[in-house]
């Protein structure tokens, strides 16, 4: 048996595009196509995962097909890029495929990703699962890059699963919270509330300093920052303290990719920089930790959730009213 691969970036969804098909074994190489599948109901489809997809909580019971070679959990964030970064020059993977589970499971649709090594599998264990199989399943590829690919990508896999009326509801929900908020916002313009936006940098790894790309500045925008984290849809970008120093953020979020809230706050504390103790945001106390796996790494419907995170920390009594999960930032 041999399927199409179906292969498309999110600048060029179409809703609409693809005939709606019938699964009844599919693998999830990407958590947010993982909680998008739970969310339309299509659960009892999915029969492999990976070691990230554990929201909600009943997908931490379905079968691993892949997993990280190394432990990352033991590591910091600078063992993490030293190790990846070797790892990469010695083209050692950084995922294992359990060859006997996709065997057995015999997957007539696989969901995956090429934007990004690291956080979840990539083209070449895509290549490896066919080998594996000894036949192509129909193949997926999600890679929303902005705020608007996210809500696309819903469509995009409702439309392909057969449940369009359930995505687009889904679809107009997230929507409807992130008009609320730019509503307060323009309300707030004109009572002279928001006179002067905040500089905000939002920081998705610490050893070494990225600025996080993809969807955050578009989050940034929407609470009505003055963003200093550059254009949506570009990859996250290197940065040193020198020039976070001369940028001189008013608040700065922490977010490390893939982290909990706990984990960012021990990979914070560890921060040892002369210039860091120097930001107008570390002498003012206006550094915050957020859980960045929840609500800021994934392109997932959780990532509107994010955007209210955010309104609180740029600016709490603008957005009183808005409420978020309890716990879920911490100013240091």
């Amino acid at each position: 048996m041999i399927l199409r691969k179906v292969k498309f970036e999110c600048n060029k969804y179409k809703v609409g595009l693809f005939p709606v098909a019938k699964y009844s074994r599919i693998l999830s190489f990407l958590p947010s196509a993982t909680e998008i599948i739970f969310e339309l109901g299509l659960e009892d489809l999915l029969k492999g995962v990976t070691h990230e997809c554990t929201h909600p909580k009943q997908a931490m019971k379905i079968p691993k097909i892949i997993k990280p070679t190394i432990s990352f959990n033991e590591m910091n964030s600078s063992q993490i890029d030293k190790k990846v970064r070797e790892m990469s020059i010695r083209g050692e993977p950084l995922f294992k495929i359990d060859i006997n589970k996709i065997r057995e499971i015999k997957p007539d649709l696989i969901i995956s990703q090429n934007m990004c090594s690291v956080c979840a599998p990539f083209d070449k264990e895509i290549q490896a699962t066919f080998r594996i199989l000894g036949y192509h399943p129909h193949n997926l590829v999600l890679n929303p890059t902005n705020l608007f690919e996210i809500l696309q990508s819903i469509l995009v896999l409702g439309k392909e699963l057969g449940r369009t009326q359930e995505a687009s509801k889904i679809t107009l929900q997230l929507q409807e919270r992130i008009n609320t908020i730019k509503a307060i916002l323009q309300e707030s313009k004109n009572i002279h509330l928001l006179e002067n936006r905040p500089k905000v940098m939002c920081l998705d790894w610490l050893e070494p300093f990225y600025l996080a790309g993809h969807w955050i500045p578009d989050m940034l925008d929407i609470v009505g920052a003055k963003g200093l984290n550059g254009q949506g849809g570009l990859d996250s970008q290197l940065i040193n303290t020198l020039k976070i120093l001369e940028l001189n953020p008013d608040k700065v979020v922490i977010m490390p990719c893939g982290f909990d809230i706990t984990r960012s706050q021990k990979e914070y504390h560890q921060i040892k920089d002369s210039n860091w103790d120097s930001l107008r945001a570390n002498k003012k106390k206006e550094i915050y930790i957020v859980n960045p796996n929840a609500y800021f790494s994934k392109p997932s419907p959780r990532i509107v959730t994010g955007i209210e995170i955010l309104s609180k920390i740029v600016n709490p009594e603008a957005f009183e009213q808005i409420k978020i999960p309890k716990s879920s930032f911490c100013r240091v």
